[in-house]
């Protein structure tokens, strides 16, 4: 509810023309929400940990595959929030990349909605949104 509308405002969280979606297809958007989120840290996870040892070792090669699978990773986590996966190319800067990506806003997944980096549903149309 938004504190700053007038009293006869609708209290619905909705936007008009925008119906609320089915239990199914919330459920189906949950899933790929959570999807990406697991592929996300399989790739990450990796990603770091190669990157760490090949700067150790002296060796690009396994630097150079540490920051592949961390740049993939940030492109799945983009697509999570509703992004163009070409978003991941921040990952070139690493954590900077990876806080920039926090903080843009999200989008939703169902209607394309614009929302806060910290809302966890769509106020539109319901839908959840990704972490």
């Amino acid at each position: 509810m938004n504190p700053y509308a007038p009293p006869t405002a609708s209290t619905e969280l909705h936007a008009a023309g925008v119906e609320q979606i089915s239990p199914e297809r919330r459920l189906e958007i949950q899933k790929k929400l959570s999807r990406f989120s697991t592929l996300s840290f399989l790739f990450g996870l990796p990603g770091i940990v190669l990157q760490s040892v090949g700067r150790a070792t002296d060796n690009a090669a396994i630097t150079l595959l540490g920051v592949a699978l961390f740049i993939t990773a940030l492109v799945v986590y983009a697509k999570m929030r509703g992004r163009s996966g070409a978003w991941g190319i921040v990952g070139l800067g690493t954590c900077i990349g990876l806080a920039l990506l926090y903080f843009l806003p999200k989008h939703c997944l169902n209607c394309e909605a614009k929302h806060s980096y910290r809302a966890k549903g769509c106020d539109r149309c319901g839908a959840p949104l990704g972490s």
